[in-house]
Formats: C-alpha cells, structure tokens, sequence
C-alpha cells in the first residue's frame, strides 16, 4: 500500500472512532439524566 492510502485509513479509522465516542459519550450523559429524573420523581412520590 502507498503511504496515501494507509494515511486515508488512519483518518478513517480516527473518524470513525471520534464518532463512537461522542455517541456513547452522549448515551451516557442521558442515562445519567434519565437516572436523575427517575430519582427526583421517587423523592416527589414519597414526601
């Protein structure tokens, strides 16, 4: 292979897993919001 292509890869590959990170990074933060919600409305139910 010629440095381009394998430079293309690279970039690719790098995309690819920037994308992966911001998704389940985001996945994340809405579970934790979601979890946060959750126990808000179980302190509201039980005064």
């Amino acid at each position: 292979m010629d440095p381009r292509a394998i430079l293309d890869h690279e970039f690719v590959v790098a995309a690819y897993t920037v994308t992966w990170v911001i998704q389940l990074g985001y996945l994340a933060w809405l579970g934790l919001k979601w979890r946060a919600q959750k126990r808000d409305a179980e302190r509201l139910r039980r005064p």
